[in-house]
Formats: structure tokens, sequence, C-alpha cells
């Protein structure tokens, strides 16, 4: 999976601290936004985003995509 090659670090930290988190990702490979589940409700992460396109935006999806990661 390519969070495997390009995040894994830094989602496994945050994954360590929340239950699960959202991942919105843009058509052309840019995260949209994230938000962290905790006590049972979404809230928007406006750090993680920021994180995680420095990191790497070199795959296209083609389409807008929805991915969330539990522990």
């Amino acid at each position: 999976m390519w969070s495997n090659n390009n995040y894994s670090s830094v989602l496994k930290m945050y994954l360590e601290k929340y239950a699960s988190l959202k991942l919105q990702i843009s058509n052309n490979g840019l995260i949209a936004s994230v938000e962290k589940q905790e006590n049972g409700q979404w809230i928007s992460d406006r750090n993680l985003p920021n994180i995680l396109n420095k990191l790497s935006t070199d795959f296209n999806l083609g389409r807008d995509v929805t991915i969330i990661l539990q522990q």
C-alpha cells in the first residue's frame, strides 16, 4: 500500500494516540484533509496534512479518495 512507503512512521505515531484517522486525498495526490477520531467523534487535524504533503506526492490516484486507518 502507498502509505507504507510514504507515510508509515508519521501515521503510526498518530495511530498510537488516536483510534482512527480519516485521510481525504485529492485526485492529484495531495492530502486535502485529515480527521482523527477522538472520544467517538471525528476532529479535523490541521497539522498532519501539511506534514504528509511535504513527505511525498509521487502518486496520482486519478480521483478523490477517502481512506480510514484504524489501530
